[in-house]
């Protein structure tokens, strides 16, 4: 089993002949299917982290008919050494009640602990014992890191898609972990959150995307100083895409990369449309000087500076590694690297840009040459 879960998996398992929608595996009803249904689980949770809503719902209905699976999610007996509280031997009374009365035993730090007058009325000592516990089955264990993972790593306009996967899970068998996202650890998450963290940043977008007002009403009673962003939307009249804006301070931005085709001077990476649709287009300096719908502007030096100096971690949430492409038209460090340009040049064939890295905690400016191709983001006027 652990070679099973570990393996490097094929989507060809899942999605059959190139092209075709995702679909449930019916080697999850069989009992001796463990280990196709296991490869389906995993390539449906990593197409799920590329994007694909469709491979997340269909994910969450595939491990719930896993764990309808009594040969895969039935719990294993495991023998675990243990203490538990007996009443003490005669013979031990004295130095039980004593150790009760002085409380120099560790063990009464234990949640299940008597406090010191129920010891000294009914003395009794913790003793070494070997007991049989219920395991959940390896599949169940296996099934929950794959959901929880997928949440937690994803971009936070998924998490409803990946909540809604988790509750389908749920409903057939409880989630093991502790970090099932419930409206009670938001609230534990959130009150205790610090704002220029970048992990408790994306942490803050998922349980809004999931819970909103439910949860603003929650930190409203609770007398929180924090809300759930509140995200709009604008349209680009030229072209009637839609483009999600929040408010930083005292501007308003777009949290999407710029999509506007600008003939000539901006592409998608490596020339697939795809591309442009996930990640938006990739623009030469020139051409994101001028890319941005009416009312907006491409962000300046001074927008991303007064942007960075309380909101860089909010802002990371938005972030979709698009990587760029160099003056030969070279695409690379997609998935690994964001980079947007600001208006605001370094000398005549080079201009300021803003990088962040996936796994980094800050945004670094740097000097590209203008022929590269980067991502534009829009500021409100």
């Amino acid at each position: 089993m652990k070679k099973l879960l570990f393996a490097s998996i094929s989507f060809l398992t899942v999605f059959g002949i190139a092209g075709n929608a995702p679909h449930v595996s019916k080697d999850c009803s069989k009992s001796k299917g463990i280990e196709a249904c296991s490869e389906a689980l995993s390539s449906l949770a990593l197409a799920g982290l590329a994007h694909d809503t469709l491979s997340i719902s269909v994910f969450g209905k595939t491990a719930a008919l896993a764990l309808k699976n009594k040969a895969f999610s039935k719990p294993v007996a495991v023998k675990v050494d243990t203490l538990l509280w007996e009443a003490c031997p005669k013979k031990e009374h004295a130095e039980c009640v004593e150790k009760c009365a002085v409380r120099t035993d560790s063990s009464f730090s234990r949640i299940d602990a008597p406090d010191s007058a129920a010891c000294a009325a009914k003395p009794v000592k913790l003793v070494a014992k070997k007991i049989i516990v219920q395991k959940p089955s390896p599949m169940t264990l296996f099934i929950d890191s794959l959901a929880l993972n997928g949440f937690s790593n994803s971009s936070f306009d998924l998490s409803p898609a990946w909540y809604s996967a988790l509750r389908a899970i749920n409903t057939v068998i409880p989630v093991t972990d502790s970090l099932y996202p419930a409206i009670a650890l938001a609230e534990k998450t959130l009150i205790g959150m610090d704002a220029k963290d970048f992990v408790s940043a994306r942490k803050k977008f998922q349980y809004c995307a999931i819970f909103g007002d439910t949860l603003n009403l929650l930190l409203d009673s609770l007398n929180a100083s924090f809300r759930c962003p509140v995200i709009g939307s604008v349209v680009d009249p030229r072209d009637g895409k839609v483009y999600r804006v929040e408010r930083f301070g005292e501007k308003i931005w777009m949290i999407d990369n710029l999509d506007f085709n600008v003939p000539e001077n901006s592409a998608c990476y490596d020339a697939d449309s795809a591309n442009c649709e996930k990640y938006g287009r990739l623009y030469s300096f020139e051409a994101a000087k001028t890319a941005c719908p009416e009312g907006f502007h491409a962000a300046t030096d001074a927008d991303f500076e007064e942007l960075f100096a309380s909101f860089a971690a909010d802002f990371s949430v938005s972030t979709e590694f698009g990587g760029y492409f160099n003056q030969n038209g070279i695409s690379t460090t997609v998935g690994e690297g964001a980079y947007f340009w600001s208006t605001n040049e370094d000398d005549a064939t080079r201009g300021f840009a803003r990088s962040f890295f996936a796994g980094e905690s800050e945004f670094s400016k740097i000097s590209v040459d203008k022929k590269f191709g980067l991502s534009v983001r829009c500021v409100q006027e």
